[in-house]
């Protein structure tokens, strides 16, 4: 895949997170998925209740993206998470590396911001 292709793929998981429409879980992720952040959280399945559970805790989830760039098969994302806590909006900088293999991300490294 070319860079930008890689790049929709990112996003279409970022779609999935923002809406809850976990049929694309099927669509972007490998079956051999892996989350280094969350290793419990792997393939699809794992993702898309991970998804569901978000969405219930947070109604208002949502990722913006705030920068991405693709070369070879990664792509890094910054991006801002936001979401009501406690009655507070709560937003958290976040960079992901993905590393995507046959048209299908594999896996992600997270790295928290302040």
């Amino acid at each position: 895949m070319d860079s930008e292709a890689n790049k929709a793929l990112v996003r279409s998981y970022i779609e999935m997170w923002n809406t809850g429409n976990v049929e694309l879980a099927d669509e972007v992720l490998a079956p051999t998925w892996v989350d280094h952040a969350h290793p419990e959280v792997t393939g699809p399945e794992s993702v898309k209740q991970a998804v569901l559970e978000i969405r219930a805790a947070f109604s208002d989830f949502r990722i913006t993206i705030d920068f991405m760039m693709s070369e070879d098969n990664m792509v890094a994302l910054r991006g801002t998470i936001i979401r009501t806590q406690q009655g507070k909006e709560t937003a958290s900088q976040v960079m992901w590396l993905v590393r995507i293999a046959n048209g299908k991300m594999v896996e992600e490294w997270t790295y928290y911001g302040k």
